[in-house]
């Protein structure tokens, strides 16, 4: 027995459950006949119990006909029976077809909906099926095959579709978020200004959980000390506002900013996430930063003073395809020179990337993969893929391009060399 196989052309609706075909294959058919003493109509055979849309099926393939719910077949008719094997019910389109060996359908039967399991309804078939004798006519080698054909009533389907909910893990964490009930830790944030007296500073509290800031944010569970067990921590934070605290908290119990968020504060919430160590929020806010901003011949520079300072390598490789693309626009400006120096091995990957496989002076240059030892190999992989291997096996998915590739590959190498 096996499935049609089925070939979808564009993007099936959510709704949309297409023709299952069974194919039984009953062999030696010409050969079944009634043992000694052994009514015809008494023959029986059955296929092995086969599985569709969740539920077991058998096919009952009686040669001779049979007196199944008291309906006397023709003479000379074989008939059949679809049996459910299910406790659960199940609505379906069923039909049965027989193709001989030239494929051409010699039987067919349209298919009908039946409600399988309702009152106690566990088959369905036809007495009158098909003659014997077009049966015999339609053997392959010896074998008929009958093909079982169903299909889910669309207005039953939630007969068989389950859902499993997500696991709540993250909703409910999230539910603590600035749970004063629940708190063991009061944040008080509030910029402290130039010549203004700290009582005079506008104070926001927010309530947060060791435990929440153990496993999710190590600078601000260390800023709490030891627990005296039982009472509430007071942590002062004067150098990040109440706005851009709450939004680097909220992320920290799991919680996601909108675009427009991100947007508004991409500079503040990266310079607070990198002081307090929430790398995830960082990089979607370097990401938003990159995504919203056009680097210019006036700007580049600017942008890459601040990648650098602040470890984003992201904008940092942007800065450095934007040289190498523009680079005869960008030549005599005075902006070069205060290229940082240190920066000249990144502006060299960012060129053997670009040139590879492009065509100077009519002579192909050859892969730079080619023949290139793995430290150039290395060098050359993009931030972006860089940061999903190391997200991967659980590195730390922050710092410059070289950060990066030193604890990535080390990690990779001290592997190789425990298992030799």
């Amino acid at each position: 027995m096996s499935r049609s196989r089925v070939v979808d052309v564009g993007i099936p609706p959510d709704n949309f459950n297409g023709w299952t075909t069974t194919e039984v294959c009953i062999h030696g058919f010409a050969n079944i006949i009634p043992a000694a003493g052994q009514n015809e109509k008494d023959v029986r055979v059955d296929s092995a119990e086969f599985s569709c849309f969740g539920h077991q099926w058998i096919l009952r393939l009686y040669p001779y006909g049979s007196y199944d719910n008291a309906m006397d077949p023709d003479e000379g008719y074989a008939s059949i029976r679809l049996a459910h094997q299910s406790d659960s019910p199940i609505s379906i389109y069923c039909g049965f077809s027989v193709r001989n060996a030239r494929g051409k359908e010699v039987e067919f039967f349209e298919p009908d909906i039946e409600d399988f399991g309702d009152e106690d309804l566990d088959s369905f078939g036809y007495s009158n099926f098909a003659e014997r004798s077009a049966l015999m006519g339609s053997l392959i080698n010896g074998t008929l095959v009958i093909e079982v054909r169903m299909r889910l009533d669309q207005s039953d389907i939630s007969t068989t579709t389950q859902y499993v909910p997500t696991n709540p893990i993250t909703k409910n964490i999230l539910k603590l978020f600035n749970d004063e009930e629940t708190a063991d830790v009061v944040f008080e944030v509030g910029l402290q200004q130039a010549g203004i007296k700290r009582a005079k500073t506008l104070r926001v509290k927010f309530h947060a959980h060791r435990l929440v800031l153990k496993n999710n944010c190590s600078v601000l569970y260390d800023m709490c000390g030891v627990s005296d067990g039982g009472g509430i921590t007071t942590v002062s934070i004067t150098d990040v506002s109440p706005t851009i605290f709450k939004h680097m908290l909220y992320c920290v119990y799991g919680g996601k900013l909108s675009e427009e968020e991100l947007k508004a504060n991409t500079k503040d919430i990266i310079n607070a996430c990198g002081r307090y160590g929430v790398v995830h929020l960082k990089l979607e806010a370097e990401a938003c930063y990159v995504k919203s901003t056009t680097i210019t011949v006036e700007n580049m520079i600017d942008n890459l003073l601040y990648a650098d300072s602040k470890n984003l390598a992201f904008l940092k490789e942007a800065v450095m395809d934007y040289i190498v693309r523009s680079k005869h626009g960008i030549i005599g400006k005075e902006s070069l020179d205060t290229f940082p120096g240190h920066l000249v091995t990144e502006l060299l990957t960012a060129m053997a990337r670009r040139e590879k496989g492009k065509l100077v002076s009519g002579a192909k240059i050859p892969s730079l993969i080619n023949g290139e030892d793995s430290d150039v190999k290395r060098n050359k992989i993009r931030v972006g893929t860089l940061r999903k291997m190391m997200d991967e096996k659980g590195l730390d998915v922050d710092g410059s391009r070289e950060e990066m590739v030193a604890r990535l590959f080390k990690k990779e190498e001290t592997k190789e060399g425990e298992s030799s």
